[in-house]
């Protein structure tokens, strides 16, 4: 499915480059500069949780978490049809089960759309690798 993004973000990236107190932000900041970015599938969501849910006064409002993702992130990437139909199959098939099974689905929306994946994670870089992902580490 193509998108209009050249770097795709997980939840960990996206995080850390919209939070300068975030201990990835510069380096998700060089690797992010003068490139068309967007969030793969469920990313946007984490997201938007993380950001309203952060403790004190990192915490930003509904609206503001909205305002902050759409202004980042103007390109989505969603998980196909496909990809969700067969995922449970891909997952097994790769050994990926428990909690990263949702970095999966990440990795899936980002190889669908073939386009680089930015994480900041280095737990997920297995899963991501399990299912041959192009992954930048921040």
């Amino acid at each position: 499915m193509p998108i209009s993004a050249d770097l795709l973000l997980d939840t960990s990236a996206a995080i850390a480059l919209v939070h300068d107190r975030n201990p990835a932000h510069e380096r998700v900041l060089e690797l992010t500069q003068d490139r068309v970015l967007g969030l793969a599938g469920h990313a946007a969501i984490e997201a938007y949780s993380v950001l309203t849910r952060m403790p004190g006064g990192a915490r930003v409002s509904p609206d503001r978490a909205r305002e902050i993702i759409e202004r980042s992130f103007p390109a989505f990437a969603p998980l196909s049809a496909a990809s969700a139909k067969t995922a449970i199959t891909t997952f097994a098939d790769a050994g990926i089960a428990g909690g990263s099974v949702y970095d999966g689905l990440v990795g899936l929306a980002a190889r669908d759309a073939a386009v680089p994946l930015l994480t900041c994670d280095r737990r997920a870089m297995g899963t991501y690798a399990a299912l041959s992902v192009e992954v930048l580490l921040a």
